[in-house]
């Protein structure tokens, strides 16, 4: 189990009406982009934040501090190694409800039905807050990257969650994104695996992956984020057996996401940069596949039009 640091800054203790025009009067369109991230991805640190949105860390530290006060969000900090680590974040319930009027929904049902600062600070003794956090990370640095790229922008970043339940019938990746850059673009699965559990989990979700494809008829990249090299190899054999396009990198390599770190299944040890996959030769099983479900969506809206 994480331990958590119980430290805080001064806060109001409840929310007050003055506390909601303090809010109403402060809050800024940046602040409320970081607070949808939470919403979808349940947890960021500082220097997720920072990467972010922030030219400078301690700007980052001293908005996110102030978010806190203002009661828009909740901290942690788990201990690493006997050491507090940075802070994590979550929605607080005031957060929630900023969200949910945004969005135009009944912030009561809102906040009642989906949010709970309890819940959502019950990541911070979770396992799988290491994953969690992991995952996030991959798609932050490629949003990091595209900052300083303007022919570069990551479109699309489902979480977890999000991909669960949309996906979840068929597979279950950590995240699914879509990167552009320049005139090509990458469809990927993420999957980030810490070396915790036994490779043929990832065997099967090859067999799921595979599915996917054949029902879906986009053609995605599975990527792979594994601790090292033995674990890389490891997972290269273990995706091997459905003729998927699949590209792996070690921990090291996902710190430079958009360079040359993602090795695909047939590339005998080559890497490639991230948009380079977009032009990659897929395996013909993968072919194979995309056009038989092309040729059954055909089939459908011929079938549609003639009825």
């Amino acid at each position: 189990m994480t331990a958590v640091s119980s430290r805080r800054g001064r806060r109001p203790g409840r929310v007050s009406d003055r506390l909601v025009v303090d809010v109403a009067s402060s809050l800024t369109d940046r602040d409320r982009q970081i607070l949808r991230l939470l919403r979808w991805h349940r947890v960021l640190t500082t220097s997720q934040v920072h990467a972010m949105f922030f030219g400078d860390r301690n700007t980052a530290q001293h908005r996110m501090a102030r978010l806190y006060e203002l009661r828009l969000v909740e901290r942690f900090r788990p201990l690493r190694q006997g050491r507090d680590g940075e802070y994590h974040y979550v929605l607080d319930t005031l957060g929630a409800y900023v969200l949910a009027v945004m969005a135009n929904r009944d912030p009561d049902r809102e906040v009642t039905v989906r949010w709970h600062t309890d819940q959502a600070l019950s990541i911070a003794t979770s396992q799988r807050l290491a994953h969690t956090v992991g995952t996030n990370d991959v798609f932050v640095r490629l949003v990091a990257a595209a900052r300083h790229d303007p022919a570069a922008q990551l479109v699309t970043w489902w979480g977890e969650r999000y991909c669960k339940a949309v996906l979840g019938e068929v597979v279950r990746p950590d995240g699914l994104g879509v990167w552009h850059e320049g005139d090509a673009t990458v469809t990927f699965c993420l999957e980030y695996d810490r070396g915790s559990e036994p490779l043929g989990r990832l065997a099967a979700k090859a067999v799921d992956y595979a599915r996917l494809e054949a029902a879906w008829g986009v053609p995605f990249w599975v990527l792979v984020v594994v601790p090292g090299p033995r674990r890389e190899a490891g997972a290269r054999a273990a995706l091997s057996g459905e003729g998927l396009a699949v590209a792996t990198t070690t921990e090291p390599g996902a710190r430079r996401l958009t360079e040359a770190v993602w090795a695909p299944l047939d590339a005998a040890g080559a890497r490639l940069r991230l948009v380079e996959l977009a032009g990659r030769p897929r395996p013909a099983v993968s072919t194979a596949r995309l056009a038989e479900a092309a040729r059954y969506r055909r089939a459908g809206q011929w079938g549609e039009e003639a009825s």
